[in-house]
């Protein structure tokens, strides 16, 4: 008869028995380790992208106030444009309907005034001859 416990394949088989899951357990606890790095170097990497996205939407913000300024508006309408202010008496104010009437447009919430037009006419038409039809009679 044979002793138990002294049969080599046998020791070996229970050693690996309990070895196996401290070794899955290692195992799995460095796989998750170097999750956990990967993914904090990608949230370090996102929050520098957001840090450089935001930066860039402040400065294109101050850069579209800075091009809707009046004074910007104007003179892009001054010199790029041809545009001036309507001469004395060309736009005539009154009431249509009940609301008040600027430069042949009704002044209302569904629409706005058109801008001002240059001050040399175009196709022969005169400010005058345009808005003849709101002045009082």
């Amino acid at each position: 008869m044979r002793k138990v416990g002294s049969d080599p394949v046998g020791a070996v088989l229970a050693a690996a028995l309990l070895v196996t899951p401290f070794a899955g357990w290692g195992v799995l606890h460095v796989w998750t380790r170097t999750k956990v790095l990967v993914a904090g170097y990608e949230l370090d990497r996102l929050h520098a992208e957001h840090d450089r996205l935001q930066a860039e939407c402040d400065r294109l913000k101050l850069e579209v106030e800075t091009l809707r300024s009046p004074g910007r508006l104007e003179r892009y309408a001054r010199e790029r444009l041809g545009m001036a202010p309507p001469a004395p008496g060309t736009v005539v104010a009154g009431t249509v309907g009940g609301k008040a009437a600027l430069g042949g447009t009704v002044d209302g919430a569904d629409r706005r005034p058109g801008p001002a037009e240059p001050a040399s006419s175009r196709a022969g038409r005169s400010g005058g001859e345009r808005h003849a039809a709101l002045r009082p009679r």
